[in-house]
């Protein structure tokens, strides 16, 4: 990626989750939460996720950044393992997504889980997460500093609050990137239509 294209990914950031952290921390002292509908999601950030320089923790405990995934397309969303509504239902999607790809295309994909619990969802709490889900080894589940989580998410396009009880309302989405980490499509909310996605899959090359 050339410079300019660099600087205006990295200004649009600053500016940007600038807005949304001063928003949601507005928002967090003058009303409660725990009651709202799925949170609505944004555009996704232009530019490529792989410029991001920020490191992540695996479920194995080991250090990884989206660079380690350049030349692979992946598939990502952002969930919390103690969330038992809205996080099971996407993560199940993914699998539909991931198995429709697979056997179609004859191709496993990556698929990438970050967590916006960066206190509770350990290394080890995603691990045990991944196997009480039956989740694959091409599955990466991450968790990483609150600052990260916050760029990740503006970057994705996806909202979410920390509520009083500890709990994340938060935006369902699941985004297709190719090799150069550039966003390809991207599917919002539960139980959507995963047939575009799987076309845009099988046409990266």
């Amino acid at each position: 990626m050339n410079q300019t294209i660099s600087k205006y990914f990295y200004s649009y950031l600053f500016v940007i989750v600038g807005i949304s952290l001063f928003q949601c921390d507005e928002h967090n002292t003058n009303h409660h939460h725990e009651h709202e509908p799925l949170l609505a999601a944004n555009e996704p950030a232009q530019g490529s996720i792989l410029e991001l320089k920020n490191q992540w923790k695996n479920e194995e405990n080991k250090t990884v950044s989206f660079v380690d995934w350049k030349g692979k397309p992946f598939l990502i969303s952002m969930f919390y393992a103690s969330c038992i509504s809205i996080c099971p239902r996407l993560v199940s999607d993914l699998e539909q997504v991931a198995k429709k790809i697979e056997s179609e295309s004859g191709k496993v994909p990556n698929v990438i889980l970050v967590s916006f619990d960066s206190k509770n969802d350990t290394p080890q709490v995603l691990k045990d997460y991944k196997k009480k889900m039956g989740l694959g080894q091409n599955w990466s589940l991450l968790t990483g500093k609150e600052e990260d989580v916050r760029i990740l998410s503006v970057i994705l396009g996806i909202n979410y609050k920390k509520m009083e009880s500890g709990e994340f309302n938060h935006s369902a989405v699941i985004s297709l990137f190719d090799r150069e980490g550039l966003n390809v499509t991207r599917i919002e909310g539960i139980g959507s239509n995963v047939e575009t996605m799987i076309l845009k899959f099988k046409e990266l090359k």
